[in-house]
């Protein structure tokens, strides 16, 4: 145990304090000295050190026997060696908390996340009355308002996103990414989000692998980090970004197994105190006062799980932070950029059937559609839905995914597709994860929607119904 030979070890009371960790010596020989003094057993734990500097935890208990001259006394005793078993203990402590924080941030997502799309139908018929509005007030400051109104939309669409993005129900639309390409492109908005007083520097091999991943969401969740960076370096210092390969073979906490790429970004900033570290992902969590909403890392939590990674945060005060996204690796070529496509124009040709179960988002609906140049039917079931396409002409059919009765709106779709081959259909949702059960097979306009985003949809569904 104490990894000593035999006549290495006097076997004294001093020898065995000698061998006892310094900050343990101390409560040592006071207990021994009470059990001396009581003489009552005695039970302590303390840490020893090998002479190779190893520690061990040991574990103790016995009773003092003075010598029949009172000259001396003798402990009796037993120790055992607790070491493996003790950090054990310690690591099934670390899985119990994680996996605590782990089912609290699941419940905080799915309230989250139906709070937002909730929202996203208010966000939409306060947008889109103001879009209207804009086109019919000519008065300065009844424009400036009409502006507010829809500036503050957007901030609301930008809060809801990364709340869904937290919730892990964000629609994403994942593809091979060059980690070095895709950062390099985005540098000036990187370097643009901190101040002049920081260093930036990027460390990446030549190997890395390709990462599968939503590139949008992706840089967002690089400009999440990296404003909180600044944040913690008021004074400046050195913001890094650096990647590596790596591959679990046995389960992580997260359950990962495989091969990721480990995106880390470290600053040199004041650091997060050990008490703030669990909170640090809870969405409108922050400690940045009235400077921040607090779903910076809310966002970035949810994208790296929603890709199937996961993501660490280390930090220790005075020191810095850093955050590491574990991405998994894609095998495939990194896609190259597409270039834009002409379209040719379809302003005010044909007929939409809007199928909205929600009056007031289909009115304001309606008069964007209309606003555009397109002839409009209002319902609100998808019922009445197919009878209206079975007895008028209908050049698109635009429906919300989620309507109350036996069928929803990819049912709608689905029957409209095999009934009315000739007519496309146009899905739209403010529910993340149900736009992506419909996605891979009908064209989804995600909501809140602005005016010139509905009518490239409508172009596209319509010259692509055409084609086909």
């Amino acid at each position: 145990m104490l990894n000593y030979l035999p006549n290495e070890f006097a076997g004294t009371f001093e020898d065995f304090l000698g061998r006892t960790h310094p900050d343990d010596r101390i409560a040592v020989e006071l207990r021994i000295a009470e059990s001396l003094k009581t003489g009552r057993g005695f039970r302590l734990a303390e840490r020893i050190v090998r002479p190779n500097g190893e520690i061990r935890h040991l574990q103790s208990s016995g009773e003092v026997v003075m010598d029949e001259n009172k000259k001396a006394i003798r402990l009796l005793g037993v120790s055992q060696d607790v070491t493996d078993s003790k950090a054990a203990a310690a690591e099934l402590e670390q899985v119990r908390e994680h996996l605590a924080q782990a089912r609290k941030l699941e419940a905080i997502g799915q309230l989250t996340g139906g709070v937002a799309h909730d929202f996203n139908n208010l966000l939409m018929i306060v947008g889109g009355h103001a879009q209207i509005m804009k086109n019919k007030v000519s008065d300065p400051k009844l424009l400036q308002a009409v502006e507010a109104i829809m500036t503050a939309t957007r901030r609301g669409e930008s809060l809801t996103r990364q709340l869904l993005s937290f919730a892990r129900r964000q629609t994403l639309s994942p593809a091979p990414v060059n980690l070095e390409k895709r950062i390099a492109a985005v540098r000036d908005l990187i370097t643009g989000s901190l101040r002049g007083d920081i260093l930036v520097r990027y460390d990446f091999p030549a190997t890395l692998w390709n990462v599968h991943v939503d590139a949008a969401e992706l840089e967002l969740a690089l400009l999440n980090i990296a404003v909180n960076a600044r944040d913690a370096m008021p004074d400046g210092g050195t913001f890094r970004i650096s990647a590596r390969n790596i591959t679990f073979s046995i389960p992580q906490q997260d359950g990962l197994t495989g091969d990721f790429v480990a995106l880390s970004l470290s600053d040199t900033g004041s650091g997060i105190p050990a008490d703030v570290l669990p909170k640090v992902f809870e969405p409108f969590f922050s400690t940045k006062a009235d400077k921040g909403s607090g779903l910076g890392l809310s966002q970035v939590h949810g994208f790296a799980h929603q890709s199937e990674g996961t993501v660490t945060l280390a930090s220790e005060v005075g020191t810095g932070t850093t955050v590491t996204l574990y991405l998994p690796r894609s095998k495939a070529p990194a896609a190259k950029a597409e270039e834009p496509k002409r379209t040719e124009s379809l302003e005010g040709q044909g007929t939409i059937l809007l199928v909205e179960d929600n009056a007031e988002v289909g009115t304001v609906t309606a008069e964007l559609l209309a606003a555009i140049g397109y002839r409009v039917r209002h319902t609100g079931s998808a019922a009445e839905a197919l009878q209206i396409l079975a007895n008028e002409r209908v050049d698109l059919v635009f429906a919300d995914i989620v309507m109350p009765g036996a069928m929803n709106g990819l049912a709608l779709a689905q029957t409209v597709r095999a009934r009315f081959a000739h007519i496309p259909v146009l899905l739209t949702s403010g529910y993340g994860d149900i736009a992506r059960t419909a996605e891979d097979q009908f064209p989804v306009l995600r909501k809140p929607f602005e005016t010139s985003t509905l009518q490239r949809a409508v172009q596209t569904a319509l010259r692509e119904g055409r084609h086909s």
